[in-house]
């Protein structure tokens, strides 16, 4: 099972102060964010050599290192060399630490460089690690937050842990109350629409979010579709971006624009590596499926439907558990209750806090009609 998990710590934090070098870190990231993730490190490595005192520069190069090598290598090496790059960037931060004491931003890149690597002991499931590297990068930015409020960018991992707590059980409520935050997910989405409106860096990463909590949490598909749309305009070449927007797109009823996005994914496809392939191969096939439903085709949006459940390599489960939610209505409104149960019962022991489940265990009990 797996949950919607608050990956906080990357992309979401630096100050409104100009520094040297970030012309070239935001080359790199437009080049990252586009897919262009070699020629990215190439930029970040020679920025990091030429402007060493640049905040970003050091932990989005690592960033820059590990999508690259999540779309071409085993997740295992993956994990094996971001442990490494970010055990040199933690390095670096704390040299600057040391050298700027009164300089927060370096404060809280050092703080969100720990976190990052709390994702790799929850990869590999080794809990402690998790929770000692996470626990000790969101203190360090929890107080830079608290005491430079001017530093809007790093609303963005305050806000995304209130709003995951607020979806969660009582216990980690509390102990996001023990950490002084407020477990809200409206407080929450405040501040992570802040950080995509306002932000000056964080706003790339804070409207991916908004995109998918719009879309399959909190839903509401016109705001969906206003940030997505800044993401698409800004970064053509994003598979996922372009996903969130031609979701958006179609749950808006702009099914002529729609139809145009999701030709727009047939094209950028077949660029993508093997492995980011087999992660996408379900979300196209799901998104072709809602538009023929949408457009009242149900036996073709069936077929592209059973294509994303069966053939699903994604890490997150979110588009699975919609592609058996409408799995179960198609089957549904052809008076197959039986295969519709079936799907319906598959989407609800996924477990994750999409409203799809909450759709799902409505239908089980009432079938769906259109």
């Amino acid at each position: 099972m797996k949950k919607i998990i608050p990956l906080f710590f990357i992309g979401s934090i630096l100050a409104q102060t100009h520094y040297a070098g970030d012309d070239n870190v935001w080359q790199g990231v437009h080049a990252f964010y586009n897919y262009e993730t070699a020629d990215a490190i190439e930029i970040l490595a020679k920025a990091r050599v030429e402007t060493p005192e640049n905040p970003t520069v050091h932990l989005t190069w690592a960033a820059a290192l590990w999508l690259h090598n999540q779309a071409n290598s085993s997740v295992e090496q993956t994990y094996i060399d971001l442990e490494n790059d970010l055990n040199e960037v933690i390095s670096v931060y704390e040299e600057l630490v040391q050298k700027y004491p009164e300089e927060p931003i370096y404060k809280l890149y050092h703080g969100s460089a720990k976190g990052l690597m709390a994702r790799i002991y929850l990869g590999k499931k080794e809990w402690l690690n998790t929770l000692e590297w996470a626990y000790s990068g969101f203190r360090v930015i929890q107080k830079v937050e608290t005491e430079h409020p001017d530093i809007i960018d790093a609303t963005l991992p305050i806000g995304i842990v209130e709003y995951y707590a607020g979806l969660s059980n009582v216990l980690i409520q509390w102990g996001a109350s023990l950490l002084g935050l407020d477990p809200s997910r409206e407080l929450g989405l405040e501040k992570i629409e802040r950080a995509a409106n306002e932000g000056p860096w964080a706003w790339i990463e804070a409207k991916g979010i908004l995109s998918f909590l719009y879309l399959w949490v909190d839903v509401e598909p016109g705001k969906a579709l206003e940030h997505s749309g800044k993401l698409v305009e800004e970064f053509p070449r994003n598979f996922y971006f372009r996903i969130l927007y031609t979701e958006s797109l179609i749950r808006s009823g702009k099914m002529n624009s729609a139809l145009t996005s999701l030709n727009t994914l047939k094209k950028i496809y077949p660029n993508l590596t093997d492995i980011q392939k087999s992660w996408y191969y379900g979300y196209l096939q799901y998104e072709f499926g809602l538009f023929h439903f949408k457009e009242g085709k149900n036996d073709k949006a069936l077929v592209y439907i059973n294509e994303a459940v069966h053939n699903y390599g994604a890490e997150l489960d979110i588009i699975l558990a919609n592609a058996w939610c409408l799995k179960g209505q198609l089957h549904d409104l052809k008076n197959e209750r039986n295969k519709a149960i079936t799907a319906y019962e598959e989407c609800v022991d996924l477990g994750n806090y999409t409203y799809t489940i909450d759709l799902s265990k409505m239908y089980l009990e009432t079938p769906f009609q259109n």
